[in-house]
């Protein structure tokens, strides 16, 4: 758009066909980049067409499509009165195509009052197609984010076994918590190719042949041989692969630390079966009315280790399909219960004020308000669902930069990534509050070598005067018995209690 060729379908002025329509590669992107501005203009609603139209003619399989348009958007009203708003609405709906424009100022934050008449023909189109409107300030942070790579899903299938009834199902993973590590990169020594050797070797670092070897275990200094048969009669046999239901419960039953691994998985029919489909959602309906969850035993594979899982109906989400959600559940040896200390104790000697500025603090560390869907400090990198991954966002940058860039030192993270981290709104409620907490609470340094240091002096100190009482209580009691030793005792002058006077002395 503004180029210094016409050259589309419909002959719109100053629009070209930049790119012909072939899956995007290196070379594309370093031909887009050295586009340059021009001094020539064309109307954008007639460049929209035109790329409408462009889309029209050679996306011909279901995907994704999306037009960006950049503009100033300040066409006169005589252009812009040209257009029916509803007509070009209509048209990118019937294709499913996905508006996105940016331009130098916000839609949203204006009032409608100060919008020219080509931002008011805009905003409204927007308003009827559900599109996105960006500054050029915000857009890259907001739309520089890619999608995690579309992969394939692999069902397992396998017979849900209730009594003597065996109902299809094929069971798909749809959250997990296994995140891919960065790949690592290997370069070659001297031009010699990385290769690693597998050595056995003694105690005297002999090195022996695998066919010399004998296969066993290490129990302290000793290594005890086994046979391949033996080990293999003695190690677990769960059975063939099964999915077993072992007995219903109450969906109460089963409380939140039950959950065991890092993986949710969907059951649903078999589509390899039509038969499958009556049973299974008879089950479905059946468990959600009486609120019940079924245990079930599963062996993935045959005599792999068996999992207990607990299967719930799912039949509330009007977008989603009737299914069953199975979450593993821990066996009792498995399971430890931790319990953390109760604050309610420390909570009681704080004062009212104390008590005040931590609600405050916490309060200020909260992300911004997003229950409206309105754009968060010209971001919508906080509404849900919106969250990017940055982590993913780097590996991207970083292999799309070495691809173009084979030869240079790689660039550090992007700054738009930073501040997903760096929330500054929250940086300046919590500033405040932070120092308000530092004034409340006074920490004092404690050594605890010290402390223990001198609790073993005050002790030794102790037990040494309780000592050198007792060695004197003793040698008083002493002398007394051998002053009184040749006294008659009988007599009723006499009627002293030795230790009471010892103890006395």
């Amino acid at each position: 758009m503004g180029s210094s060729v016409t050259k589309n379908d419909l002959d719109t002025e100053h629009v070209e066909e930049y790119l012909d329509f072939v899956i995007p590669n290196w070379t594309i992107i370093e031909k887009i980049k050295e586009l340059k501005a021009t001094k020539y203009c064309s109307n954008w609603i007639e460049a929209l067409m035109a790329s409408v139209k462009y889309i029209e003619e050679n996306a011909v399989d279901k995907s994704i499509r999306k037009i960006v348009l950049m503009s100033d958007f300040k066409e006169d009203e005589d252009i812009i009165s040209q257009f029916q708003i509803g007509q070009i609405a209509k048209t990118l709906s019937e294709h499913e195509i996905q508006l996105h424009t940016i331009g130098e100022e916000s839609l949203e934050d204006r009032p409608e009052g100060s919008l020219n008449d080509s931002e008011i023909f805009l905003n409204n189109l927007h308003k009827k197609i559900n599109g996105h409107h960006a500054t050029c300030a915000n857009a890259i942070s907001e739309w520089r984010f890619y999608k995690d790579p579309v992969t394939k899903s692999m069902p397992w299938y396998a017979n849900l076994k209730l009594t003597d009834i065996e109902i299809p199902i094929a069971s798909y993973i749809k959250i997990t918590g296994n995140n891919k590590s960065f790949p690592s990169w290997k370069t070659a020594k001297e031009g010699k190719k990385i290769t690693s050797e597998v050595v056995y070797l003694d105690r005297q670092r002999k090195n022996y042949d695998k066919d010399e070897t004998v296969p066993g275990y290490r129990y302290g200094g000793d290594f005890i041989p086994i046979e391949k048969s033996l080990e293999e009669s003695l190690s677990y046999k769960s059975g063939p692969k099964s999915y077993i239901v072992h007995s219903f419960t109450s969906k109460d039953n089963i409380d939140l630390d039950c959950w065991y691994d890092t993986s949710v998985s969907i059951v649903l029919p078999s589509s390899k079966d039509e038969t499958a489909v009556k049973p299974f959602f008879s089950l479905v309906e059946a468990m959600h009315n009486r609120n019940c969850v079924a245990i079930v035993r599963k062996v993935y594979r045959n005599n792999s280790s068996p999992k207990m899982v607990a299967l719930f109906p799912c039949i509330d989400d009007p977008d989603e399909p009737w299914c069953l959600a199975e979450v593993s559940l821990p066996f009792a040896e498995d399971r430890r219960i931790m319990e953390s200390r109760s604050l309610k104790s420390c909570a009681r000697k704080l004062s009212n004020e104390q008590n005040k500025a931590v609600d405050n603090l916490l309060d200020s560390l909260m992300l911004p308000d997003t229950d409206d869907n309105e754009e968060i400090d010209g971001s919508q990198c906080y509404l849900p669902g919106y969250v990017p991954n940055p982590g993913l966002q780097h590996k991207w940058h970083q292999l799309s930069y070495r691809a173009l860039h084979p030869d240079e030192p790689l660039p550090p993270i992007e700054d738009y990534l930073k501040k997903v981290f760096e929330v500054e709104s929250v940086k300046e409620n919590s500033k405040g509050h932070l120092e308000k907490i530092a004034e409340l609470f006074q920490l004092e340094n404690i050594d605890p070598k010290k402390n223990k240091r001198n609790d073993f002096r005050n002790d030794f100190n102790k037990i040494n005067v309780e000592e050198s009482v007792k060695t004197k209580a003793n040698v008083h009691k002493e002398i007394i018995k051998d002053v009184f030793k040749d006294i008659d005792v009988s007599m009723d002058v006499v009627d002293v209690d030795l230790d009471d006077l010892t103890d006395d002395i």
